[in-house]
């Protein structure tokens, strides 16, 4: 047993040569400079590799945008999804409200409303004031997106939801230098509902129960768009389109949304509703969700 801790201590230390793991100092010496250059080497070949891969990527959008990417596959055509708020909790989809009443459950929708239209279309300023984004260009895409009259769907209404008259935003989701194509004269009439109107220079919203009783329960509609109120469709002008990306690592781009106001919706019942886009080249499809957007209105009556 003293023996093998003998030959340990040996291996370790070997004071006849005076060597430590079998190297002397100036053995070390030369080593540690070695490794010391080639790290130092090392850290600037990647610090080189990562300056080329940030002068080739674009700072505002992805290399690779539109028809380029990975949105779009053999099976997949380039299509936008559609998006609502309120949404407080991101794995719901259901909006619950009472008839005639404002609680802290219905509050709960009215600052997420509050909290989306903040974020994506106001700036705070290091004063603490609210101010507009400035857009760089003079593009229609790009100026100040504003609803004309917004009817009963503001904070200061708080949005329909203390009346059991519910307002939803839905807006379409952004995708970089993508341009809807409004629907042709030689549409497919079965693909477009007879209460709407088709329009070259904006693409068609339509909502509806999603199943025949949500049809019968879901009551009136309304659609406040960017300048027009209308009962039976909404729009999204095309002169908000495309989306280019950010403006100097700003977002200085407003998306384009519309109010959708349910005037009687019927209380006490479970209301599945459907919001669609209609457009030539916005892919429908219920299974994978593209071109559309669900959620659930339930309004009690107590």
């Amino acid at each position: 047993m003293g023996g093998r801790l003998s030959g340990l201590g040996n291996a370790l230390y070997d004071s006849k040569r005076r060597e430590f793991l079998g190297r002397d100092g100036a053995q070390w010496g030369k080593l540690g400079v070695f490794y010391f250059f080639f790290y130092i080497g090392l850290a600037g070949f990647f610090c080189a590799m990562l300056a080329v891969f940030m002068a080739l990527t674009p700072r505002d959008h992805p290399y690779y945008t539109s028809h380029d990417s990975r949105m779009k596959t053999r099976s997949n055509p380039l299509s936008p999804g559609l998006g609502f708020r309120p949404q407080p909790d991101v794995e719901r989809n259901l909006i619950e409200l009472k008839k005639n009443g404002y609680d802290n459950e219905t509050k709960r929708y009215v600052e997420s409303l509050n909290k989306y239209l903040q974020v994506y279309y106001w700036k705070q300023s290091p004063k603490g004031q609210h101010t507009r984004y400035s857009p760089q260009q003079q593009s229609p895409a790009e100026s100040e997106f504003n609803i004309a009259n917004p009817g009963e769907c503001t904070n200061a209404s708080l949005y329909g939801y203390s009346t059991g008259r519910p307002c939803v935003l839905v807006k379409m989701n952004k995708i970089i230098d993508y341009v809807p194509e409004p629907l042709g004269r030689d549409y497919d009439p079965k693909d477009f509902p007879a209460r709407c109107s088709r329009q070259d220079n904006a693409i068609t919203i339509g909502c509806q129960g999603e199943y025949p009783a949500d049809v019968d329960n879901v009551g009136d509609i309304r659609y406040i768009s960017e300048t027009t109120q209308n009962d039976n469709c909404g729009s999204i002008n095309l002169n908000r389109f495309p989306y280019t990306g950010k403006s100097d690592r700003k977002d200085v781009y407003q998306a384009p949304y519309l109010w959708i106001q349910f005037l009687n919706p019927k209380p006490n019942v479970l209301i599945n509703v459907i919001c669609r886009a209609y457009a030539q080249n916005i892919d429908f499809d219920k299974k994978t969700g593209r071109g559309l957007t669900r959620f659930q209105i339930f309004v009690h009556n107590k």
